[in-house]
């Protein structure tokens, strides 16, 4: 994660109208210097814990006013999942100072695929853990923002027991989150399921450790 003083420009003022927060202005944008809409972009105090969000308007940007004399942490919210930005220091200004509104741009690309963390199942069986909650909710508020995106689930599993059950079981899988975030608010028809079943591992089915990272499900978006 890279680190940057940001508000190093503190303009001296006698000005009875100091202020007690630093403004920033984001645009988050993708390599190509495109606004990104519907963007979640969360400011995280490292001394507070305390958690500022914005949201971009259609041209990607929004505006965000932060405490000073703290370090904040940037995520960025993708699908099902979070990016680790940068951090930033909003140093206390000295007395009778103002902030000026500083510029920030937030650049990535849009992941087209994420595996899903911390999304499991009883053993054998297409039931959710209460575990996968929190990652499907954030999936869920993802797509929510996003009306634009349609997704694909695909499930797979291990290779332990038969083909074909295992086949059966990566389809149901990919179903059942499908039926969870149709609960939550996202049209059915912006989700399509496939299941692999063994047949797509992405290391050797050799130990346990192995077998549960073939387990697994990722989300794809589709046009």
């Amino acid at each position: 994660m890279r680190k940057l003083l940001l508000f190093s420009a503190i303009i001296a003022s006698v000005s009875c109208f100091s202020q007690q927060q630093a403004s920033l202005h984001v645009t988050v944008m993708n390599k190509q210097r495109r606004g990104i809409a519907n963007d979640k972009i969360t400011f995280i105090g490292q001394k507070s814990g305390t958690q500022f969000v914005g949201i971009t308007d259609a041209r990607g940007q929004f505006l965000i006013k932060l405490p000073p004399g703290d370090f904040y942490a940037i995520k960025v919210e993708v699908i099902g999942d979070e990016i680790d930005y940068q951090t930033f220091e909003v140093p206390s200004p000295p007395p009778g100072a103002v902030f000026k509104t500083v510029e920030m741009e937030i650049m990535y690309e849009i992941p087209v695929a994420v595996t899903l963390k911390n999304v499991h199942f009883s053993s054998g069986s297409h039931e959710l853990k209460t575990t996968s909650y929190a990652t499907l909710n954030t999936l869920v508020d993802y797509l929510v923002r996003k009306k634009e995106i349609r997704i694909r689930l695909e499930g797979h599993t291990d290779s332990d027991g038969e083909e074909v059950s295992n086949l059966k079981l990566s389809e149901a899988r990919a179903e059942e989150i499908k039926k969870y975030l149709v609960k939550k608010g996202v049209e059915p028809d912006r989700i399509d399921t496939k299941g692999f079943g063994e047949s797509k591992p992405i290391v050797e089915n050799t130990s346990s450790e192995n077998k549960a990272k073939n387990r697994r499900t990722e989300v794809y978006i589709v046009d």
